[in-house]
């Protein structure tokens, strides 16, 4: 079948079964360009996000602390 004629096909199926079509066809190229072992989970991008750099993270009291002091320096 040729490329004319497999066009020809597709313009006289009904609407319901072009858009299906469209979309088996669609996810197929997707899959072909986009392969999910190269895709990583939003969970392993994210990991580590929060993790500080110089040293273990600080405690609430050490946060209370910070935050008073940011809202001192603000308002005063």
């Amino acid at each position: 079948m040729t490329h004319e004629q497999l066009i020809k096909e597709i313009r006289q199926l009904p609407l319901k079964e072009r858009i299906e079509l469209l979309e088996v066809i669609s996810l197929s190229v997707r899959e072909e360009t986009h392969p999910r072992e190269q895709r990583k989970s939003a969970v392993s991008r994210l990991r580590g996000i929060a993790k500080p750099d110089d040293g273990p993270p600080p405690t609430d009291e050490e946060i209370k602390e910070d935050y008073a002091r940011y809202l001192m320096e603000k308002y005063s």
